[in-house]
């Protein structure tokens, strides 16, 4: 009896090894194992090479567990049977159910999720010796699950990554629940991520706002210009507005007038222009970042299929979709929003949809750039002022408009709208 005791006892601790082995390994966090692999620890590396496997690791772990479990239940039924009789055997379901529940189970699962790393790294040596072990018999296991899965009409893959963008934007939601990371480090981190999913025309500047010059200006004018416009680059056109034929940088300016001065001769701004770098609206705005690196440009001419000119964008156009708005001494700021009464917002028509969404963390349809875009596209047509529509769940208001232009729209909860008027 005492030998039996003793050899359920062991398969007792093999079992909550098992178990424990399970909850660690599973959850343990790659991002960890990772940066601890970078730092040589060499434990981190054999749990990453165990995990990367999760098929063979958990045929590895089941069949250890489910082997040491039957074998327990077994020795424990034969001893209560030889002491109790035949009642030894409800004896034997009951106690050894609430052993192996509590001591093989939950106890030591309990235990690995407090620290799954650290535990996945003390017992990545035996269990990868179990898993060469076991191997034969886990290959076995694998050919029979992928046979089941089959039948049930679900085709294994063996290229599907077990990590990828998700847990990230997983990871960095979980930052600011946990208050690792605060609200300004969980925005830049997420619109990084958001980048390859945005186009050029969600965040380029329309072409009703973009200041450029034309190549004929006089001299005097240009100088008057220059020193007026809060811009370091330009488009420069000529005859019409849609001929971009460059780009000017005030620094080239000055620099062909103290030329100019030198030898005496003089110089037309259409010599000067570096030549401009056009970009379809349909762009991404990641690769765009990468082009505007390799190419070392800072402004890109935004146009549609037909090639007609509908905006520009810069490099700080997408630094500001990572870290917020960037002013500097000479930008004039003015408020693109107020708060008004009942949760109504006063916002100029503007705007853009996905930067109201982002900073006042509201969930307007962006089917359009703009907010006066939104209305417009919405009602097919351009509103007259007090028009209202409503989209998703919020209602706009045109408040002001100058000719064919809007220029402030008030957005309202529609349940808002629906007290005010119960």
């Amino acid at each position: 009896m005492l030998t039996s005791i003793i050899i359920i006892f062991i398969l007792i601790c093999c079992s909550a090894f098992f178990s424990s082995s399970e909850t660690a390994l599973m959850g343990s966090s790659k991002a960890k194992l990772h940066a601890l692999q970078k730092e040589g620890d060499t434990n981190a590396t054999r749990v990453i090479g165990l995990i990367s496997n999760p098929e063979r690791l958990l045929g590895t772990i089941l069949l250890g567990n489910n082997l040491v479990n039957i074998a327990a239940s077994s020795i424990a039924a034969g001893l209560f049977l030889k002491l109790f009789g035949d009642a030894g055997l409800a004896y034997a379901t009951l106690i050894m159910t609430f052993i192996v529940l509590i001591f093989a189970e939950v106890l030591p699962k309990t235990l690995a999720a407090r620290n799954p790393e650290g535990f996945s790294k003390g017992i990545s040596l035996p269990m990868a010796f179990l898993v060469i072990i076991l191997k034969p018999f886990t290959a076995f296991i694998r050919v029979l699950t992928r046979g089941g899965m089959r039948l049930i009409g679900i085709k294994p893959d063996d290229d599907a990554p077990n990590f990828g963008e998700d847990d990230v934007k997983g990871a960095i939601g979980l930052g600011l629940h946990h208050g690792v990371l605060d609200s300004g480090e969980h925005r830049m981190l997420d619109s990084v991520l958001q980048l390859d999913e945005l186009t050029v025309k969600d965040v380029m500047t329309h072409r009703s706002m973009i200041v450029s010059m034309d190549a004929d200006t006089p001299d005097h004018d240009v100088k008057e210009f220059l020193a007026n416009s809060p811009y370091s680059r330009m488009p420069v056109w000529k005859e019409d507005q849609d001929n971009i034929i460059g780009t000017l940088h005030i620094k080239d300016y000055y620099r062909a007038i103290r030329e100019a001065k030198k030898s005496g001769e003089r110089f037309e701004i259409a010599d000067i222009v570096s030549e401009p770098f056009f970009i379809p609206e349909t762009a991404n705005v990641a690769n765009l970042l990468k082009e505007f690196r390799t190419k070392r440009k800072h402004l890109a001419l935004v146009v549609d299929e037909y090639g007609d000119l509908q905006g520009i964008i810069s490099l700080e156009d997408i630094l500001e979709e990572i870290v917020g708005d960037i002013e500097d001494e000479h930008d004039q700021i003015t408020a693109s929003y107020t708060t008004g009464k009942n949760n109504s917002i006063i916002a100029s028509a503007d705007y853009p949809v996905r930067d109201i969404n982002k900073e006042l963390d509201l969930e307007i349809p962006d089917d359009a750039v703009t907010l006066g875009g939104l209305v417009t596209d919405t009602l097919g047509r351009i509103p007259s002022v007090a028009e209202k529509v409503e989209v998703g769940n919020y209602e706009l208001t045109v408040l002001a408009k100058r000719r064919q232009s809007l220029l402030k729209v008030r957005i309202r909860p529609v349940k808002q709208e629906q007290q005010d008027d119960a």
